[in-house]
């Protein structure tokens, strides 16, 4: 029985992991068709980064909804609903030349996506061990970063193919598939019950006060900020352009090039968790990650690499060493109570991806405000390297700002442990 139970748990991960992978390669797919949205729609820098970051303003504030709602109707009906949210977005994306419409399925997209992490999760609570979870939650990051490998280098090329509305044709097409596959398969466990209650309703809001009013839950969630910087900002938005132009490459090489920053982090993230248990503190190695990212970030955007192969291993580097936010959430949970453990990965994630996406649309406008007024021949803004550079300064600063906030995580910790007498 409990090898059925096992081989189930494993179906129903997998079911779970197809819609987790779809969105993010739904994510990442702006990054590599940038000229081609932005001439679709007329927009500059600014424009472009509102656009993609719209969809995660709306992942990060259905966060906490989301983990909510997934607790209390189980993982098949959110997931349902999550895949047609986000097919009918990226189909609505796929036919609109309306600004507006295309803002609007951007955020069907965000919400879509809001809950795959969570109810991943959710799934592996309800149907593996404790002792299991960590190792299902290291696999599913590393999961997510194979579908940010297929939106990258591979979704370059269909674009140059079928080009950005037929890549997204194909995408809702892989949406539907997806969705058929979970609707026929995807079961929630017999003897889990997904009841709402006036008791759990108390809970969960006190839960949500007590964590909102800790400085100790907002400093790792802002340390995991800076780390995340380099996938949100670098690998997910404007890294492709940058390497094009910086170091004067294709978009497909450019595309593969970035994409590494995905591989590092499917390799870091467990590589991180498993080195971090030889520790009692990971405070340090949070501190060094973040260090190191910028530092790296600082050399491929000041520095001067001479060959593309060197380029693929400081991508491949920085997506490594941002493995090491993984141990924000970690070390987040494990100081406060096991009670509200689900709420304080929650509200880490909120703030991650809302600072994200702020942090996005900000760098869009600096480098657009930056813009000498020099336009392509298509008669899109030409944005230089020196632009980049500019914009760029911010991302390692916030990167550097999170190595120096890790100095001050045990005050941070001390306080914890007193909020929650």
């Amino acid at each position: 029985m409990a090898k059925d139970v096992k081989r189930l748990g494993i179906i129903m991960w997998l079911l779970v992991v197809t819609y987790y992978l779809y969105q993010y390669i739904l994510r990442v797919s702006p990054s590599v068709m940038a000229d081609e949205i932005m001439a679709g729609f007329k927009l500059d820098a600014h424009g472009f980064g509102a656009l993609s970051a719209i969809a995660t303003l709306f992942y990060a504030l259905l966060q906490i909804p989301a983990g909510i709602l997934s607790d209390l109707f189980g993982a098949r009906r959110m997931v349902l609903t999550s895949i047609l949210l986000c097919t009918g977005g990226v189909a609505l994306f796929s036919i609109t030349d309306s600004l507006y419409i295309a803002y609007l399925a951007r955020a069907l997209i965000g919400s879509g996506s809001a809950c795959a992490f969570l109810c991943v999760s959710k799934i592996a609570s309800d149907w593996f061990s404790v002792e299991k979870k960590s190792l299902m939650f290291a696999l599913t990051v590393a999961v997510g970063t194979c579908g940010a490998l297929i939106g990258s280098a591979p979704l370059s090329k269909m674009n140059e193919t079928y080009g950005w509305r037929g890549s997204f044709y194909l995408l809702v097409g892989l949406g539907i598939a997806i969705f058929i596959l979970n609707l026929l398969f995807l079961r929630d466990r017999a003897d889990t019950a997904h009841q709402e209650t006036a008791t759990s309703r108390y809970e969960i809001w006190t839960s949500i006060k007590q964590i909102f009013k800790s400085r100790f839950c907002w400093m790792y969630a802002i340390v995991a900020l800076g780390i995340y910087l380099s996938i949100s900002v670098f690998a997910d938005l404007w890294g492709v352009s940058f390497i094009m132009v910086k170091y004067g490459l294709s978009k497909a090489v450019a595309a593969q090039a970035v994409s590494m920053i995905y591989v590092g982090t499917a390799i870091g993230v467990i590589s991180i968790a498993w080195f971090s248990t030889f520790f009692k503190d990971r405070r340090p190695i949070i501190g060094v990650s973040a260090l190191l990212i910028a530092s790296l970030l600082a050399l491929i955007v000041f520095g001067n690499v001479n060959s593309t192969w060197s380029i693929y291993v400081i991508m491949f580097s920085i997506g490594f060493f941002a493995g090491g936010e993984v141990l924000c959430f970690t070390s987040a949970c494990e100081v406060m109570s096991v009670s509200i453990a689900a709420t304080v990965t929650g509200f880490i994630n909120f703030i991650v991806t809302l600072g994200a996406a702020f942090i996005q649309k900000q760098i869009g406008h600096l480098l657009h405000s930056l813009w000498d007024g020099t336009l392509t021949e298509a008669g899109l803004p030409f944005y230089t390297v020196q632009n980049y550079q500019g914009a760029m300064s911010i991302l390692i600063g916030l990167t550097f700002g999170s190595f120096v906030l890790s100095f001050f995580l045990n005050h941070s910790a001390k306080l914890a442990l007193t909020e929650a007498i």
